[in-house]
């Protein structure tokens, strides 16, 4: 529970804070009448709807499983993922279209100081908003507020760059400047979209879990002096729900009911190791020269681990 209220509070903050920055952006923009800092305001509109996503997402997320949905319903914070992502593609498109009229007839900009520092402010409250965001979507496994912080963080990157433009079109006198900025901003805007699609995408599609953590259940299965051989680990997460599924062999003697108990306490030793965990172990007797190793090879896609025991029945 109280990770919940931890998660709640995070997105909650987020929200604020991407409003807050908005509004900063947005005074720059009609200080100055640079696109350059209206792209800035025009990513952080983004900001503001992401983290709205991220609430309705998690709430939906956090819902218990049901008939129709037995696994739960933590891909949801997937969708908010992909959303977003697609969202900053619409973001740098609307970039482009408004630079471009000011790229055939620039305009001079005003209160280019002024604006300046009001866009340095919001850049460095976006970083601690990133940063404090990152920090706690870490800590509660959350993947919508992890990539609202990464968008956050490219945000700043794009502002401090945005700044660095202005401050050079006021050196230089030279207007074109500015919607030849904001085009470039918009292109990496795009980039970073893409590749927030790209990895919401993948996850959607159910991503194992990280190989140190299966090692860890291998480990465990090695140790064991009963498990005389397993195949077919086969791993996912999808949002903070994360599963393990595994053939073990035993002893083709070995009772039912003590089957059972050793994959109990198989269990109690892997979610002893990863918490939040839940495992999916099936029980097959020991037979050499077919079930005694991997039916299937490891590659990239299917994590398959496998051990044979040097005491085996006979």
């Amino acid at each position: 529970m109280t990770r919940i209220i931890q998660r709640n509070r995070t997105a909650y903050l987020s929200l604020g804070g991407a409003i807050f920055i908005f509004l900063l952006k947005l005074v720059a923009y009609i200080l100055t009448g640079s696109v350059a800092f209206l792209s800035d305001a025009a990513e952080s509109v983004v900001n503001v709807i992401a983290a709205f996503l991220v609430i309705y997402s998690m709430r939906v997320a956090l819902r218990p499983a049901d008939y129709q949905h037995p696994y739960g319903h933590s891909k949801a914070e997937y969708l908010s993922s992909a959303l977003e992502g697609g969202m900053i593609l619409v973001a740098a498109g609307i970039i482009i279209v408004t630079s471009i009229p000011k790229l055939i007839e620039p305009e001079l900009l005003s209160n280019i100081r002024l604006g300046i520092i009001v866009s340095l402010v919001a850049a460095i409250t976006n970083a601690l908003l990133a940063l404090l965001i990152r920090k706690e979507a870490r800590r509660v496994s959350s993947a919508a507020l992890e990539s609202n912080a990464s968008h956050l963080m490219t945000d700043v990157w794009t502002s401090l760059g945005v700044i660095a433009a202005v401050l050079l079109i006021m050196l230089s006198g030279w207007p074109r400047l500015d919607p030849i900025i904001a085009i470039i901003v918009a292109l990496n805007i795009i980039r970073e979209g893409l590749k927030v699609l790209n990895r919401s995408i993948s996850r959607l599609m159910d991503e194992r879990l990280p190989e140190s953590e299966e090692r860890r259940i291998l480990d465990i299965l090695n140790a064991h002096p009963e498990v005389l051989g397993f195949h077919r680990l086969r791993t996912r997460q999808a949002g903070f729900g994360r599963f393990a599924e595994l053939d073990i062999f035993v002893d083709p003697k070995m009772s039912v009911s003590h089957a059972h108990e050793l994959v109990v306490e198989l269990e109690n030793r892997i979610h002893g190791q990863l918490p939040n965990l839940l495992t999916t172990i099936h029980v097959e007797p020991f037979e050499p020269g077919k079930r005694d190793s991997a039916t299937e090879p490891k590659d990239e896609y299917t994590p398959v681990g496998h051990t044979l025991k040097p005491d085996t029945p006979s």
